[in-house]
């Protein structure tokens, strides 16, 4: 009987300790490996730069700068000469000498006042436009006016008409500033406000003199052609008699009094704007050239 139950006993044990491995459970086995994300850097790279695009500004034209004044200098054109006599102011006396007359007293005043004074004739030679002989034209006055860069040029003449001066400027319209190419005919139109200008402060000085005055316009060549301040200056008898033109302290009143009010010109007078050149343009000055055929 003992035998058995120390059989059963152990049988028992047995039991139990298999039933117990087999109760003891298994590691979990570990799950399938996942991919990891790759890793980001904290800050994204910066994308370089983009090269910026220049694109080539159109070319603009050139604006010239305005031509220098001489300040200092002043253009007189006593009209006619030689064979031209001009107007016949009495029996006596021709237009041609009151204007050269007029003229040398105006070179003594203007260069006791420091300027220097370019006159277009200083003798009665022959000067008749485009006639056989003739040592000057029209377009010679003006091309000896416009190569000085004048602050002022004054085309004198003489008239038996009316009494005192007859203070003209060009007829021309104003433009809006000088080309690159000067039109020789019309090269004064740049010109015109400071033309107006200079007429106007004259014509106040004249009335301070107390001498008689009529200011117009009038194209008288050569002054359309001028690139300064241009006026022209036309003197007449001082009263009824024709001759009285040739006084000489009418002459000296009227010479006095161009000359002082030139003085505070030439601080005042300012070149005209330049215009834009065209990309192909070449800058030339006007020529004579330009008036090819046109009458004097």
């Amino acid at each position: 009987m003992n035998v058995l139950r120390h059989i059963a006993t152990a049988g028992l044990l047995v039991l139990m300790t298999t039933m117990g491995r087999a109760q003891v459970a298994e590691p979990a086995a570990a799950p399938p490996a996942q991919k990891s994300a790759p890793s980001r850097p904290a800050t994204a790279p910066s994308k370089p730069a983009a090269t910026p695009v220049r694109h080539a500004a159109p070319s603009s034209p050139s604006v010239p700068a305005p031509i220098p004044i001489n300040r200092t200098v002043i253009v007189l054109d006593p009209a006619h000469g030689g064979v031209d006599s001009g107007s016949q102011i009495s029996d006596t006396t021709v237009e041609k000498n009151v204007t050269l007359a007029l003229a040398f007293r105006l070179r003594s005043l203007l260069t006791a006042r420091g300027f220097t004074v370019v006159m277009t004739r200083e003798a009665d030679a022959p000067a008749v436009p485009n006639a056989a002989g003739s040592a000057m034209t029209l377009d010679d006055r003006a091309g000896i006016a416009n190569h000085a860069h004048a602050a002022a040029c004054l085309v004198l003449h003489a008239t038996p008409s009316g009494s005192g001066v007859h203070l003209y400027r060009s007829e021309l319209g104003a433009s809006e500033g000088q080309p690159t190419v000067v039109p020789w005919l019309t090269a004064q139109a740049a010109w015109i406000p400071q033309s107006q200008l200079l007429a106007n402060q004259m014509a106040a000085a004249f009335s301070r003199s107390g001498l008689a005055l009529i200011a117009s316009n009038a194209s008288v060549r050569p002054i359309d052609s001028l690139t300064c301040p241009a006026l022209v200056v036309e003197l007449a008898p001082s009263g009824d008699d024709a001759d009285s033109i040739n006084d000489t302290d009418y002459q000296q009143r009227v010479a006095l009094t161009i000359a002082g009010e030139l003085v505070s010109w030439q601080n005042q007078v300012q070149p005209p704007a330049r215009l834009a050149a065209a990309p192909s343009a070449t800058v030339v000055q006007a020529t004579p050239s330009d008036a090819a055929g046109a009458q004097p």
